[in-house]
């Protein structure tokens, strides 16, 4: 008797396979491939000293003003701002590798994470990049999200720790909104409208 008032509850539990969840199951894949793909992005630009935001957007402009008429000063614009922003880029690559080695753990200064910062700003970096594709394409969604995840894990347990506690400031968090959602993926799959499924059929 026990086993069918389970089976039975089980069965009123799980989400129905209706074109409402698959079309809200897309949404998040989405929404959350596509965040993390461009997180991952802008983290292996910067680290390849090629910032995917520009680093001085009014170079030119500005450059044009303190040129003036100077016709041989303006020709010479393009070439600097290219280096000022090549330089700023590459600066900003090197806070951010400092800024991720000095991350510690759950707020420990004997715990920092292994092998440095350029290897961990590395690593977050393409995980979100290509696994956030995956996730966006819904290609091997669940194994894909599992990556991610412990991702997100290592950000509330290093940059985020600060927010963590019972005032759960950490929910606003979007490593944190990021982590739920994930772990969805992982329980429900990817819907219909995904490559896993397609392959399947």
């Amino acid at each position: 008797m026990m086993a069918g008032v389970v089976s039975k509850l089980r069965a009123n539990l799980a989400p129905k396979v209706t074109m409402g969840v698959t079309l809200a199951l897309l949404l998040l894949r989405l929404t959350l491939g596509w965040g993390l793909f461009e997180a991952g992005k802008g983290k292996v630009h910067t680290l390849m000293g090629s910032c995917a935001s520009d680093p001085m957007p009014e170079c030119e402009s500005e450059s044009a003003e303190e040129c003036g008429k100077d016709v041989s000063c303006k020709a010479k614009i393009p070439a600097k701002c290219a280096a000022d922003r090549s330089a700023a880029c590459a600066e900003k690559g090197q806070r951010t590798i400092e800024w991720f080695g000095s991350l510690t753990i759950a707020g420990n200064d004997a715990l920092k994470l292994p092998g440095g910062g350029k290897l961990n700003f590395a690593a977050a970096g393409f995980t979100e990049l290509i696994f956030g594709l995956f996730v966006m394409l819904g290609l091997l969604t669940r194994l894909s999200a599992l990556p991610l995840i412990a991702t997100m894990t290592v950000a509330m347990l290093t940059a985020h720790w600060d927010t963590v506690g019972l005032n759960l400031a950490f929910v606003g968090k979007l490593a944190f909104v990021y982590w739920i959602g994930l772990w969805v993926l992982v329980a429900s799959g990817p819907g219909d409208f995904s490559l896993d499924r397609a392959i399947q059929k």
